[in-house]
């Protein structure tokens, strides 16, 4: 098995080589969307399993995450740290789940690993997301059976030698997310492009994620919060299926991107628990609304 993963990170590497020197040493990044560069992961997302490549260089990477699933399905991509297997990250996940173990599981997953962010994906919209990886082995890790009780899918990725590509990336706008005497809040820059690519750092010192939920027009981050408090009387503010950027550990950065996202009023949610209350960190007011164009 480590042998042929051996070969195929060489293979990937000379590829890797071949297209450079096609392109008389400049590397052009793959047109997936604005602001995206890098050499692309496809990982399409089904009930039977993820269907992705085994190995891939590191440097910067694309991944373009899809499903055919008439509902939703949920990637997550983590790296455990040495002498931490995947199983255990599992496990902490799946605790954290659990709201009577919720901030214990979150405490042990931000301990036990790195959470390189993710998305939710839907027919109508693939997610693309960019980052810089170093070399060792990822998980990509399918969620969604979790919600049901089930096991989830699991795909380990080698990154083998870096191929020495490490493009810039210009995206349309950012999202930070960081900590306030208030609680955890995104702060947002030029956030108003529905077919944007958005910067998004996690600079605080718990894990985030970073959901994109269509809103009512007209929706506020007074009348979300007062959702989240039970003391919403109005119509619905939710009007369809949330997709968006999944767990990112703290100093961690990815280049994000909802391929055909419809125009309309969102809200940022992160719903990761508190890693002393539990409680998901939307409720604790980490909402921001935003009108996409």
């Amino acid at each position: 098995m480590r042998n042929a993963l051996r070969r195929s990170c060489r293979l990937a590497a000379v590829s890797a080589l071949a297209l450079a020197g096609s392109l008389g040493g400049s590397v052009t990044a793959t047109a997936d969307a604005p602001g995206h560069s890098g050499f692309t992961v496809d990982v399409n997302l089904t009930a039977a399993g993820i269907q992705a490549p085994d190995s891939h260089p590191a440097g910067t990477v694309t991944f373009r995450i899809s499903t055919d699933d008439p509902g939703s399905r949920q990637l997550q991509i983590f790296k455990p740290h040495p002498g931490v297997s995947i199983d255990q990250m599992l496990a902490d996940t799946a605790r954290a789940f659990d709201p009577a173990t919720a901030a214990e599981g979150i405490r042990a997953l931000n301990a036990d690993g790195e959470a390189l962010g993710g998305a939710t994906a839907t027919p109508a919209n693939a997610a693309i997301m960019s980052e810089d990886l170093a070399e060792g082995t990822v998980y990509l890790v399918d969620l969604t059976p979790v919600q049901s009780g089930g096991a989830p899918l699991v795909k380990p990725l080698e990154l083998c030698k870096d191929a020495g590509y490490h493009l810039p990336h210009f995206p349309h706008g950012i999202v930070i997310q960081h900590e306030t005497d208030q609680g955890p809040r995104f702060q947002t820059e030029d956030v108003d492009k529905a077919e944007g690519s958005y910067y998004v750092h996690n600079s605080a010192t718990e894990l985030h994620e970073m959901a994109i939920q269509p809103v009512a027009p007209g929706t506020t981050d007074e009348q979300v919060q007062q959702f989240f408090d039970g003391t919403y009387t109005g119509p619905p503010l939710f009007t369809g299926t949330a997709v968006g950027l999944g767990v990112v550990s703290p100093d961690h950065s990815v280049v994000f991107h909802e391929d055909k996202l419809a125009p309309g009023t969102y809200v940022l949610l992160c719903f990761i628990p508190d890693d002393s209350t539990g409680i998901p960190h939307a409720f604790e007011g980490m909402h921001k609304v935003v009108e996409l164009k």
